[in-house]
């Protein structure tokens, strides 16, 4: 193939403050002796001759078709250079011309030869990352597991063949499954959660071995199919990319508020799709919101916060996450405490004071007026609730004199004549707003205390609804957090969004909630 060098006048758009005037792009490199192995480059064009970062790019096609020219690959090429970096976009063996480990092999070389070339083409051969599609995501992974670049990211990547009767499969040395070990390149994967070709539960195993490996990957499921990270729900995954590669190649923080993203369930089964996110300025806590807040709020006014509190007082809202991503879907900014987790127990989790709450209604409150924030204008400070499970509902009471508080959800939790997480039922009296008790029947651990809250409340509305098959774990970790999400839901939106028509719901038992016990007073 012939070299042929090319300029590419980029124009600004807008807002891309980090687009580069000019980038120059060199196309059919050859990396290696064989005929396929050539790569493009493009170049940012500037006066600046530092070094810059790098970012390897690789084409999908199962490993038997495919090329670096496909519009996909071309536009990320053209996009990261014009971010700044200086990319690469390499074509490799394909099965039908040798077999595997051929491509496997040949990626590795193109890796060789950036750094080899490093000085020629203005690149720091310390920041050089990887990204690819299916599988071109297992050769960007391959390239991570095996530390030979910076940092990779994989979409929809087959971390292992999945087939024992593949001839693949007896060689665990070329999947990233055979590579778990301590240390490997920091990793961001892009998995569709109903992806028909990369099995969910194959890569659900990858991340976890590697986080109980002690590795740092970064972990973003998104309701949807094979081509999840290539051209559907790109409003996440480009994003959490742009954010992967600045943190880890540019050595900058990236442009955005939060530093890890997450898309628990899909995003949920409400109108918005969610995501949880680990904010720069809340480090301690994980926000659950709607993607695209100013389209919700677009469709229906600013939205209504919710604090919460987890079980055991712990530092985490992972095992939370299912209900709380539902509950954002329907409209709400979520903020709760403890630091975001990808796998419960992937770091050290202990318990917490109720007045972390506190601090995250400051935080909130703080956000929703602070000019570039995105929280600005965006959350309705007038519509707060606070919600907790089991010593998490303790907490939510220790917190029941806050006077912004709107309405109050205990979970699996009561105090009875028990004393804990410094509240007793001296703060039942400090109530000022409707109250909901949700139990999970005679078998929770929490069931007389909270029924004994409920008789011992007089000064403002109180629901007590339970659902006797739940125990005291609830339904949290169902799909879209089960029965309690939904009650929480429509409570709610009773509370804070004015929807009146719920209030038969929580009068008695009913039809709606077919699986509940209801008693309410005023």
């Amino acid at each position: 193939m012939t070299k042929l060098k090319t300029t590419l006048l980029a124009l600004l758009i807008g807002a891309n403050a980090l687009a580069q005037e000019k980038i120059t792009i060199t196309q059919n490199v050859q990396y290696d002796e064989h005929k396929s192995c050539v790569l493009d480059v493009a170049q940012p064009v500037s006066n600046d001759k530092s070094l810059r970062p790098a970012i390897i790019i690789v084409h999908g096609g199962g490993w038997s078709a495919g090329d670096k020219r496909d519009g996909v690959y071309t536009n990320l090429l053209v996009d990261y250079a014009m971010k700044g970096y200086v990319t690469f976009s390499v074509n490799y063996r394909l099965t039908r011309e040798a077999d595997m480990p051929a491509c496997i092999e040949d990626v590795e070389r193109s890796v060789a030869w950036v750094k080899a070339h490093a000085k020629e083409y203005g690149v720091d051969p310390n920041r050089i990352g990887s990204f690819g599609h299916s599988a071109g995501g297992h050769l960007s992974l391959m390239l991570g597991v095996k530390n030979l670049v910076t940092c990779a990211v994989g979409g929809a990547p087959p971390t292992e063949i999945g087939n024992h009767n593949n001839p693949w499969d007896k060689h665990p040395e070329w999947w990233p499954i055979g590579h778990i070990k301590k240390e490997t390149s920091p990793i961001l994967i892009l998995q569709g959660s109903e992806d028909p070709i990369v099995r969910p539960n194959l890569t659900d195993d990858f991340v976890e071995k590697m986080h109980k490996a002690g590795n740092k990957v970064e972990y973003i499921k998104v309701k949807g199919q094979h081509n999840v990270a290539f051209d559907y729900a790109l409003e996440v995954t480009r994003p959490a990319m742009d954010a992967f590669f600045a943190r880890h190649l540019k050595m900058e923080e990236p442009q955005y508020s939060w530093t890890q993203m997450k898309v628990p369930d899909g995003g949920g089964s409400g109108p918005f799709r969610a995501v949880a996110l680990k904010e720069k300025t809340l480090p301690d806590f994980v926000v659950y919101r709607p993607l695209d807040m100013a389209g919700a709020v677009r469709r229906n006014g600013k939205l209504p916060i919710l604090l919460f509190a987890n079980g055991g007082c712990m530092d985490t809202s992972v095992g939370y996450e299912r209900m709380l991503t539902e509950i954002a879907s329907h409209g709400y900014v979520v903020v709760a405490i403890g630091e975001m987790q990808v796998y419960q127990f992937d770091r050290p989790e202990k318990s917490t004071p109720a007045s972390l709450m506190q601090q995250a209604l400051k935080w909130i409150v703080t956000q929703a007026s602070l000019k570039g924030s995105d929280y600005c204008d965006m959350v309705d400070t007038d519509k707060i609730a606070a919600a907790g499970h089991s010593c998490g509902g303790a907490q939510v009471l220790f917190n029941a004199s806050e006077p912004r508080l709107k309405t109050y959800l205990i979970l699996n939790a009561g105090m009875g004549t028990m004393e804990m997480a410094g509240a007793s039922k001296k703060n039942l009296e400090e109530l000022h707003a409707p109250i909901i008790y949700m139990t999970g029947g005679p078998g929770d651990v929490a069931y007389n205390n909270a029924k004994q809250d409920y008789a011992n409340i007089g000064k403002v509305p109180a629901v007590w609804a339970d659902n006797a098959k739940a125990g005291h774990g609830g339904t949290y970790n169902q799909p879209f957090g089960g029965a309690f999400a939904k009650m929480a839901i429509d409570w709610l939106d009773l509370q804070l969004k004015g929807k009146t028509a719920n209030a038969d719901y929580f009068k008695q038992s009913n039809e709606h909630f077919a699986e509940w016990t209801i008693e309410s007073k005023k």
